[in-house]
């Protein structure tokens, strides 16, 4: 730079100088001002410097004029995400024993990279306009299944690639999809995902989990706000066929009506393992007329057929129809579904039953807190696996892995009884819940209460869900049924469930009753069941070292009985009583980096009347019996679930995160002393979006 300036000074003086200054000065504006014309199209006016380069450079004359780039009208984006994880089994039942273990073995240390869920690990979206009024794009999800397996360790479009239009008109918005996996929600009763009420922890992460703006937004906007943001994935199931839809389509009195409808096959039409070439397919349909802001009303409509067999003698069937309605009656919010659904197959009459859901919002203004008040019933024979409510009375919805040809085809693991958290809807049960949600200065107080009945004595189990260890417990075995040294494990989507027997009747060469017992000789109940669900959640913001720390406490405990009870039941007369206790701290470390912090306690008890201990679950023979190494304890459930974890989220840049993630868990029966699982697991996962 110094000797730059110095030769324009000694050029300045030479001219000077000089009787040829102008001539100097010429030369000088001629050389600053060429890359000047090389480079216009930096400049503001890029057409008109591309006229004055034609005019001083030779172009070829084959290179046509360029009126409009295409790519201009093309945009991209989509994320990156990889998982890699290690796991390290301290303590793990025994993996040699035949005939007991569904699934591929879980080695005592594992290295890996994915989950096992089929989840992307790139999704790219191109879209872009073909004019005005219409637009294109296709989304191309990418995965890679390294499973082990020798013959299937490439990289494939896993989840297929979507292609959709839209048409913006006088009439209406239109929209059409189609191709590989869109992410559906239609009604609560036809397609949806659970929800519930949205209390979980937020130490692990999910794959529909987005990136925000700031590390800490995420736990402030769970703070504030009672949830986070969510991809397409959250609540939505996975459908792939065609979808129509559309909006802004005006009707009398300045109403507005708007409707989408899919035909293809929803996550549990499993095509190629329950009917390959056959029926199997779902189809739905939804209108909406929006009459004013306060006052809307809709049509749903959806049904699922699978045949198994060519000539349609072996299949299933359900269909649902309800109508939605959301109004206000003064400062009271009204919302809800009702409608009638119906099962049939080759060995089920056709049935019809009906499905209720009504909701009140009441504010403040007219008691001392606002609160919701939830009324459902849902009969036996409204039967829908897509829809927000689990099934607990088709018993031949069950998973199987070998499908034959004429053979009953399931799409989905049953539930004899399901205890579930509040907010969780099942079939075959009428109830009523009471939902809060207020603050106390920096302190946020959200819970509420429970309790239902089973409409028909259909089966004499029940089932819960693993809170606190579920996560892991899911990944020993994906979407298995049976698993474990009890084969009491149940595997579906980033959870575990157990089925708990009632076992308590004697008799003599089943016919002749020796003791009174609550289940008769075909194993149906003698007794009516009930449910009990609780919420507690706070949320506690303040500051630490003049930064940012949050709190988050959840507390649930759901029981069931055969009587009826308002709250849960704290004493043994209850069949089964589900504790769970999870405690987060998140702490802003810098402007870029978190720390999390998790503690989980699980406690299972089931009474005299459940399953008990009385089996060998490694026999020598590899039968069912009872042999010297293994003494039972012929006592029933009595569960402990540990966890204790920490992590960090660090923003490498804006779109760019790394998220860390170490943990120690702890599942074990006191009773059934065969169950026994502790280790630790790390994970890694870094998250980019463009």
């Amino acid at each position: 730079m110094l000797l730059l300036i110095k030769s324009l000074r000694i050029l300045i003086l030479r001219m000077r100088l000089t009787k040829n200054f102008k001539r100097y000065f010429s030369v000088l504006f001629f050389i600053m001002l060429t890359p000047l014309l090389f480079f216009a199209q930096d400049v503001e006016n890029e057409q008109s410097s591309i006229s004055i380069l034609r005019k001083n450079v030779n172009s070829f004359q084959s290179t046509l004029k360029s009126v409009k780039d295409p790519i201009l009208n093309l945009r991209m984006g989509g994320y990156f995400r990889f998982l890699g994880y290690v796991r390290n089994f301290e303590t793990m039942y025994d993996f040699d024993v035949p005939n007991y273990y569904q699934g591929p073995y879980p080695q005592s240390t594992t290295i890996g990279v994915g989950t096992g869920y089929r989840e992307p690990m790139m999704m790219l979206s191109i879209s872009g306009k073909a004019n005005k009024d219409v637009n294109f794009g296709t989304d191309l999800m990418l995965n890679s299944p390294f499973n082990g397996r020798f013959d299937n360790n490439s990289i494939a479009m896993y989840l297929g690639s979507n292609v959709y239009s839209t048409i913006n008109s006088e009439v209406g918005n239109f929209s059409l999809h189609a191709g590989g996996i869109k992410w559906y929600r239609q009604s609560k009763l036809t397609a949806w995902a659970e929800e519930g009420y949205l209390r979980y922890s937020l130490f692990e992460r999910a794959p529909y989990d987005p990136l925000t703006k700031n590390v800490l937004d995420r736990y402030s906007d769970y703070y504030g706000k009672g949830s986070i943001s969510q991809d397409l994935r959250f609540g939505n199931i996975a459908f792939q066929g065609i979808t129509f839809s559309g909006s802004s389509i005006e009707g009398p009195n300045s109403s507005l009506f708007s409707f989408q409808s899919i035909l293809g096959k929803t996550q549990n039409n499993i095509g190629e393992i329950v009917s390959f070439g056959k029926d199997d397919y779902a189809a739905g349909l939804r209108v909406n007329n929006d009459i004013n802001k306060d006052l809307s009303f809709a049509y749903n409509y959806f049904t699922s057929i699978t045949a198994t067999d060519s000539v349609k003698n072996h299949y299933r069937q359900f269909i649902v129809n309800t109508l939605e309605f959301n109004f206000k009656l003064s400062m009271i919010k009204i919302s809800g579904e009702a409608g009638i659904g119906s099962y049939e197959s080759n060995i089920l009459d056709k049935k019809v039953g009906e499905l209720i859901v009504l909701n009140l919002d009441i504010p403040s203004e007219y008691s001392f807190i606002p609160f919701k008040l939830q009324y459902s019933k849902i009969a036996p024979e409204a039967v829908n696996v897509n829809a927000s409510f689990q099934n607990t009375s088709v018993v031949d919805l069950v998973n199987t892995t070998v499908i034959e040809e004429g053979a009953d085809a399931t799409t989905l693991s049953s539930f004899g009884g399901p205890i579930n958290s509040l907010g969780y809807l099942a079939n075959n049960r009428e109830g009523l819940s009471l939902n809060t949600e207020f603050n106390i200065g920096n302190l946020f107080v959200s819970g509420g209460f429970g309790f239902y009945s089973e409409l028909e004595r259909i089966n004499s189990n029940f089932s819960y869900s693993h809170n606190t260890n579920g996560l892991m417990l899911s990944r020993i075995s994906y979407f298995s049924s049976g698993y474990g040294p009890y084969k009491q494990f149940n595997s579906y989507y980033r959870g575990v469930f157990e089925n708990v027997n009632i076992l308590d009747s004697l008799y003599i060469n089943d016919t002749t009753l020796v003791s009174s017992g609550l289940i008769d000789v075909n194993g149906l109940p003698l007794f009516d069941k009930f449910y009990c669900s609780s919420d507690l959640q706070l949320k506690f913001r303040t500051k630490f070292l003049n930064k940012e720390i949050y709190f988050f406490s959840l507390t649930n405990y759901n029981t069931a009985q055969d009587f009826f009870s308002i709250l849960p039941v704290m004493n043994s007369s209850a069949f089964i009583r589900h504790f769970n206790q999870q405690f987060d701290i998140c702490y802003e470390i810098g402007k870029h980096t978190t720390l999390v912090l998790k503690y989980g306690l699980e406690r299972v008890l089931g009474n005299k009347y459940t399953d008990i201990d009385d089996t060998d679950p490694y026999p020598e023979d590899n039968l069912w019996g009872v042999t010297n190494e293994y003494i039972p304890s012929y006592k029933p459930r009595d569960q402990f679930g540990n966890f204790l974890g920490f992590g960090f989220d660090i923003k490498l840049n804006e779109g760019a995160y790394l998220f860390l993630r170490h943990s120690a868990f702890h599942y074990y029966d006191k009773n059934f002393s065969a169950t026994n699982i502790k280790g630790t697991e790390s994970t890694i996962e870094l998250k980019i979006n463009f």
